[in-house]
């Protein structure tokens, strides 16, 4: 089933995602509850309360756009209430349900891409439409980024974080991995097995993704060989991995290269808010008998930071599969300082969204909440939003705004 706008319609997406609930009794669908609760968190809802809250004041032009049920008694539409939102999270399976988002929100990241590539250079907008579109965060993106180097092949980052305030007494923290494209869509997520780590939940989370001619960038726990072969085998993708002491052959033997002597091919420079910072790139083609798979070359990243006078440098080693006529200085250093976007996603998260601050502990519920925010992030940046803050502000003024992004309503 497709949207008002031809797209896939979000009701039809979560519809896949299972009811765990018992038949008998069931008053609101899950694509009405999970759609609702997704919407409320566009309009800045930070807990399950919140959510209800929104829910309770929606239009019936909201509830009927989202599936709401009709009262027979009234036959006004009817929206789930707190406690039904609060017992779905809980329960709800949130495997299918970030299976289910992540499909949605790529088919709309490429829908977003198809239609920009046919409108090509958009024509000067008034000066009341430029002030619209800075209330809605759409404002002008920060000069560190303006005019950045784009690499030549898409990309795929893979980090882990913790939702520090779903922990209790019994339990910790769920440990979630997920997969962003360059432009900070969640594509996939995963959560970490208590008493393990992200490395037995790599390959889980890029399987259902189409990782074709992609570069995927990950931190240094994730250098691993099986994983090397796994992605250029199987996945026909490419990888850029740090190396650090967790691979300790690995690591002396490319700090023993002559690096002194290699010159420097790229840099980069960002200056932003006091903020003063300095890349270079070393490039060397991939030593002989190196025991590490696929490598074709291996560079050399030297940072230096300034902030209020106060000078940090940092130098990391990488591996990659790319070769030089695949990607040149420029795009490996794009790659890596691209890579560092999901932490952007983190901040936005914990601070903008209030996730290490929330108190939303039972069952499943810190895992769904956690895949409503990415939704909400991912689907804003898919309409150029650089201000996350403004645009959650921007939204609460009008429900209508609300389903104009969830394709529920014309463009």
């Amino acid at each position: 089933m497709l949207g008002r706008n031809g797209q896939e319609s979000l009701v039809a997406a979560l519809s896949e995602v299972p009811d765990p609930r018992d038949a008998r009794g069931i008053r609101h669908q899950v694509p009405t509850v999970v759609g609702l609760s997704l919407a409320a968190v566009l309009a800045g809802s930070r807990s399950v309360y919140a959510i209800g809250q929104w829910i309770a004041g929606c239009s019936q032009k909201t509830l009927r756009a989202f599936g709401a049920r009709v009262d027979p008694a009234t036959g006004r539409y009817v929206g789930p209430d707190e406690k039904t939102v609060r017992g779905l999270c809980a329960r709800l399976d949130g495997d299918a349900l970030d299976a289910a988002m992540g499909w949605w929100l790529q088919r709309r990241a490429l829908a977003a891409a198809r239609a920009e590539a046919r409108t090509g250079v958009r024509p000067p907008r008034g000066r009341k439409a430029r002030r619209r579109a800075k209330a809605a965060g759409q404002g002008r993106p920060r000069a560190s980024t303006r005019g950045r180097h784009r690499p030549r092949l898409p990309q795929v980052a893979v980090d882990g974080k913790t939702s520090r305030g779903g922990k209790t007494a019994g339990s910790p923290a769920p440990h979630l991995l997920a997969a962003l494209s360059c432009a900070g869509v969640v594509l996939a997520q995963r959560q970490i097995a208590d008493k393990s780590n992200e490395i037995g939940a790599f390959v889980g989370l890029l399987t259902p993704l189409d990782l074709v001619d992609h570069v995927v960038t990950a931190d240094a726990m994730q250098t691993q060989r099986k994983h090397a072969r796994w992605l250029r085998e199987e996945k026909k993708a490419h990888f850029v991995f740090p190396v650090l002491d967790n691979q300790p052959t690995l690591f002396d033997r490319l700090d023993a290269l002559a690096w002194a002597d290699v010159p420097v091919t790229a840099s980069s420079v960002d200056d932003d808010r006091g903020r003063h910072e300095t890349r270079t790139i070393q490039v060397l083609p991939a030593p002989p008998e190196l025991n590490f798979p696929y490598v074709a070359q291996v560079f050399l990243i030297e940072r230096t930071v300034t902030i209020k006078g106060k000078t940090t440098y940092q130098a990391m080693l990488y591996v990659t599969s790319l070769t030089a006529a695949q990607a040149d200085p420029a795009d490996l250093l794009a790659y890596v300082r691209q890579h560092w976007s999901i932490e952007v996603l983190h901040w936005i998260r914990d601070v903008t969204l209030g996730e290490d601050a929330s108190r939303i502990r039972t069952g499943n519920s810190p895992r769904v909440m956690a895949t409503l925010r990415n939704a909400s992030v991912s689907l804003l940046r898919i309409h150029d939003t650089v201000n996350i803050a403004a645009a959650l502000r921007y939204n609460a003024r009008k429900n209508r705004r609300i389903l104009k992004l969830l394709e529920l309503l014309p463009g």
